[in-house]
């Protein structure tokens, strides 16, 4: 059995083939900051490395998939930027890791996905979702831009309209609305719903693991280089963004707008 690395924010487990990948920063909702990414790293490269993996699963902890950019994080929001250059390089080698990886790669979306939790899907070979899942991009509202390459794969898989709903508008998508749009490939039954999708894991994973290569790198073979140049364009201009005084201002629009509303919340409990 190989050593599996022990990290703080990522509960990696190894069974039949198939490495799981927990974000666990619950507290947080699963919120990035770079701790977290950090981890998400580590634990993509090493389950890369391995051989014993065929399949990388990622979930999320508790019922929540991933909360998003964690904006009030001192590793994320710094003098002059609302997302530090730690966080954008380290999101950038996810992404990259993601694009350049052999091995299936499998979503299962638990809960609520909000920003990277929606966009990042589409780096993904396949993936699940739970009925209860919910989808949508703030970017805009933010005064941010999309990253996870979602600028080109969205309008591919979903057409631009759809796209432009979530990544312009800003709309709440459902499960069963992403997967008729074809960004899901389908959506499994709330009970046991990890259990299912490691089902289908572990049947992929006992599949002859040279053909699996062969025809992961196939369908691979005229978009990873486009994937590679989208990232680094779209996290250039999400640099740019973040330090603008548009951004700068709407983030902190955000923030004291949920902080009216949590006071607001504590106050009608007394």
């Amino acid at each position: 059995m190989p050593d599996i690395p022990r990290l703080s924010n990522v509960a990696i487990s190894l069974k039949n083939g198939v490495a799981v990948l927990k974000y666990d920063r619950p507290k947080a909702g699963n919120a990035l900051n770079v701790p977290l990414l950090q981890d998400i790293l580590a634990g993509l490269k090493w389950a890369e490395e391995e051989d014993e993996v065929k399949v990388i699963l990622q979930t999320g902890s508790e019922k929540i998939f991933s909360a998003g950019l964690d904006l009030k994080d001192g590793s994320v929001a710094q003098p002059g930027t609302v997302i530090s250059d730690p966080f954008l390089d380290t999101i950038s080698e996810v992404h990259k890791t993601m694009i350049n990886s052999n091995k299936i790669l499998v979503a299962a979306v638990n809960g609520p996905a909000p920003g990277w939790g929606t966009t990042s899907l589409a780096l993904a070979d396949l993936v699940y979702a739970s009925p209860s899942a919910v989808f949508f991009t703030p970017f805009v509202k933010l005064g941010l831009s999309a990253e996870a390459c979602s600028s080109i794969t969205l309008p591919k898989i979903m057409g631009r309209q759809k796209a432009a709903s979530l990544l312009l508008a800003g709309d709440t998508m459902t499960a069963a609305e992403l997967e008729t749009a074809g960004l899901i490939t389908k959506v499994l039954p709330k009970n046991d719903f990890l259990d299912s999708v490691l089902g289908i894991c572990y049947r992929i994973a006992n599949q002859p693991p040279e053909a699996l290569r062969s025809n992961k790198s196939l369908l691979m073979r005229t978009s990873r280089q486009e994937l590679l140049e989208v990232n680094e364009a779209e996290l250039k201009v999400l640099r740019t963004r973040a330090r603008s005084p548009e951004g700068l201002s709407a983030v902190d629009a955000f923030l004291s707008d949920q902080e009216r509303k949590k006071k607001a919340k504590s106050q009608s409990k007394l």
